[in-house]
């Protein structure tokens, strides 16, 4: 077959940050004489969409198709830099004044995308009407909170669209990270006139969507998947080289064989189908964004007590712990993984703010005694560990009981289920201790600890503390600096929701006819989409 080449030779790009996590744009290789653009993509989706409205979605689902779907003023490129998205923007000297300027671009509907749209799609997010919870996330605009808390009229918010093409929005400081954060999906446009015609159904169909991304939604079946078309109206056309994407929604039990098949483009693999991955040919990209903790529900009654949970964490026997841990695993060094970052292009994580558990039976026996005092218990009651069935999992969690026999004389029993069952319990708050895998919800070190803030989407630990709540919405108006989030850290180290285990790496593999599908960690973090596949090609047998 006749070749030719796009380019000098065939290169493998880095991984690169993405808010400072890791990112992967996969070679583009020697081309064959067929186009590999105009291609149709499948990908898959864990679960069906809640509601695909991007003031309010806060489930995976809805967040990857909103941003698929759905663009903001900035979009990050693959190093995780803020560029234009749907605007080009200016700012003033004393760095709290943007001007964005709005490129043309077109509804779904063919009808153009306005500074209106934008104002009120922020708008929507803050008032406290629309009950977002994603409103926080724009706090740092000036009267937002006031709006959100019922103490302001929305005119006082500082966001304004003094004409069609110009949208200026002012922060109560500055935050060079501003750009990146209007990539997030709260900062997304929605058309006034056209979320008022849905009359409550906003997000629920596919005819009561409207979108200004580079895909349209062209069909959606519910449980079943959906259908993206390449939206030729999109500002940036010439540059979305799929022609289809299809997301199949459901659990893949068989991601490798999927993928050889053609009938994937990319899928999480799972630890034991890493050797099949690789023998198939499939490209594996690593994201190290997960941690797996011991989950302790502060919900439930003796653990209530940060005393006992502290005694929990002290009495394990964490050197004899660490030598059964997977090669595949670092033992854990605190409540951010190795991919998060302090802000775009600054890692968090350092030689000198590790978070290191020691095993200190003594102090853990004065804790205990502690807690059992302080929440009027006269002993522990006996308690059920959780953790999934496989036989790495199963070990991991018998030598922590073996450890609170050893040094606290407690003898608690093992409940081992399969991973769906555990992730179900957890997340819903049905267990005591658990041992069981988490991803922050997005790359900075703020999202990984504010998911232990009261009422946060991540926290399984059921963990309602006046000061970490403080300090979260402090850092969300601007006090996240390095020692701000250090101090953050140790508090919870100090009220110890949950016990950091051991950093683990997600694999995601892809087909090696793919290219130039961008991987992001922590499924997207801000800006919401685990892949990016604007300018994913593919090369037919």
């Amino acid at each position: 077959m006749t070749r030719c080449s796009l380019q000098k030779g065939k290169f493998s790009r880095t991984a690169a940050l993405f808010l400072g996590a890791l990112f992967f744009l996969l070679p583009l290789a020697g081309c064959k004489k067929d186009s590999p653009i105009g291609k149709n993509f499948r990908f898959p989706l864990s679960a069906e969409p809640r509601q695909i409205d991007p003031q309010v979605s806060t489930d995976a689902a809805s967040v990857t198709m909103v941003a698929a779907l759905f663009e903001g003023l900035a979009r990050l490129d693959e190093e995780g830099n803020a560029v234009p998205g749907a605007a080009d923007w200016t700012v003033s000297e004393d760095g709290k004044t943007y001007t964005f300027t709005l490129r043309d671009s077109q509804w779904s509907d063919g009808t153009p995308v306005t500074a209106q749209d934008f104002l009120f799609g922020i708008q929507r997010a803050v008032l406290p009407s629309t009950k977002s919870s994603l409103a926080e996330q724009l706090f740092i605009i000036q009267g937002a909170k006031e709006v959100n808390e019922g103490a302001a009229d929305p005119s006082a918010l500082g966001v304004s669209a003094p004409d069609s093409k110009t949208l200026v929005i002012t922060l109560t400081e500055p935050d060079p990270d501003f750009p990146e954060k209007t990539a997030s999906t709260p900062y997304m446009p929605c058309k006034e006139s056209f979320f008022e015609g849905t009359g409550g159904r906003y997000g629920l169909e596919e005819e009561y969507i409207l979108s200004n991304g580079p895909f349209l939604l062209k069909r959606w079946n519910h449980n079943e998947s959906l259908l993206l078309n390449k939206h030729e109206g999109y500002h940036d056309a010439q540059e979305v080289y799929p022609a289809a994407v299809r997301y199949m929604i459901g659990s893949v039990t068989d991601p490798v064989g999927q993928m050889t098949e053609g009938l994937l483009d990319a899928a999480p693999i799972p630890a034991d189908s890493l050797d099949a991955a690789r023998e198939a040919g499939l490209t594996l990209v690593a994201m190290d964004d997960t941690i797996q903790y011991l989950w302790m529900n502060a919900g439930n009654g003796a653990l209530q007590s940060a005393s006992i949970r502290r005694a929990l964490r002290d009495a394990v026997e964490w050197e004899t712990l660490r030598e059964q841990m997977d090669d595949s695993v670092l033992p854990a060094q605190g409540y951010a993984a190795p991919a998060a970052v302090l802000s775009a292009g600054e890692t968090y994580r350092t030689d000198e703010n590790s978070l290191t558990a020691q095993t200190d039976a003594k102090a853990a026996s004065k804790e205990l005694s502690a807690g059992l005092e302080e929440t009027g218990l006269g002993k522990m009651p006996k308690l059920t560990l959780l953790c999934a069935d496989d036989e790495y999992s199963i070990n991991l969690a018998r030598y922590i009981l073996q450890s609170w026999q050893k040094n606290l004389s407690l003898y608690f029993e093992l409940e081992a289920m399969p991973a769906s069952e555990l992730e179900t319990r957890v997340k819903v708050g049905n267990y005591q201790l658990a041992v069981y895998s988490s991803t922050a919800p997005g790359s900075s070190a703020l999202e990984a600890f504010g998911a232990f803030a009261t009422d946060a989407v991540g926290n399984y630990a059921r963990l309602s503390n006046e000061e970490v709540d403080r300090v979260v919405s402090d850092a969300l108006l601007g006090a996240n600096g390095r020692e701000e989030m250090e101090k953050l850290e140790m508090l919870l180290w100090e009220l110890c929701p949950a016990v950091p285990l051991s950093f683990e790496k997600r694999y995601i593999g892809i087909p090696a006819n793919d290219s130039g599908i961008i991987v992001r960690p922590y499924g997207g973090g801000a800006f919401g989409a685990p892949y990016d596949f604007r300018q994913a090609q593919k090369w037919e047998e």
